[in-house]
């Protein structure tokens, strides 16, 4: 969970930026805060988990599902959650796989078990479910989200005590976006641009970065998962 505010990170910017007027001059609040809105959106499409949610949804019958109107992608199917479910965790299949070894799939009996699912990068907002869902068929999702726009039309002083919508590990990606954009607004002088393109870099590794480290980290992570079983229990007495 986020602790820092909007304005921690539209003051930092405009420390950087040298813009010392509390409304800003050439660069005005309205865009510092348009651009850190922007970066969500930047950041989300380049690591869809930074934006992540865990939700309980109701299938629609049949094969065929969406993530909520929010989601920008499917990234898992946990388990079924019906009342009247096994509650049994879902696999993910394949396509080929279920129309290799039964062409009929989304004809078969409809069930609120699901077992597996389908998922297309190429259509990430929707996925397939095996065997189709029954009404009232239940199941948890982790689906990726652009977080909601924060509105500037009351002025900084409004949303300036608001945490930001990442987690704050990912200040210094969104600083760091904000100021490529404010310098690409004065582009046409070459200083200016040579500093766009540095932030922009900046911004490009530093989210390069965060993937490799929670890679690294993730409980999934084969080195870790070597090290956990690789320890010797604690001895008794």
């Amino acid at each position: 969970m986020a602790v820092t505010t909007v304005g921690t990170v539209i003051d930092n910017a405009k420390l950087v930026l040298q813009e010392v007027t509390s409304a800003g001059t050439r660069w005005t609040n309205e865009e510092l805060i348009g651009w850190l809105n922007e970066a969500y959106q930047a950041i989300v499409q380049l690591k869809p988990d930074a934006s992540s949610v865990n939700e309980t949804i109701t299938l629609d019958p049949g094969t065929k599902q969406s993530i909520p109107d929010d989601g920008l992608r499917l990234i898992d199917v946990v388990r079924n959650t019906a009342t009247d479910s096994d509650k049994l965790g879902i696999l993910v299949t394949s396509r080929r796989a279920l129309d290799t070894t039964r062409r009929s799939w989304h004809a078969d009996d409809e069930s609120v078990n699901i077992e597996q699912f389908v998922f297309d990068d190429q259509d990430p907002t929707h996925f397939y479910v095996y065997p189709p869902a029954a009404t009232g068929a239940e199941i948890e999702i982790i689906y990726s989200s652009v977080p909601s726009a924060h509105d500037a039309s009351g002025g900084l002083s409004a949303i300036e005590s608001d945490t930001i919508k990442l987690n704050d590990s990912y200040v210094p990606a969104i600083t760091d976006y904000i100021l490529y954009r404010a310098y690409s607004k004065d582009a046409d002088h070459a200083a200016n641009l040579q500093r766009a393109q540095m932030h922009l870099e900046a911004y490009m590794n530093s989210l390069g970065q965060k993937v490799q480290v929670d890679r690294r980290t993730s409980p999934n992570s084969p080195d870790l998962q070597d090290s956990h079983y690789g320890r010797r229990p604690p001895q008794q007495g």
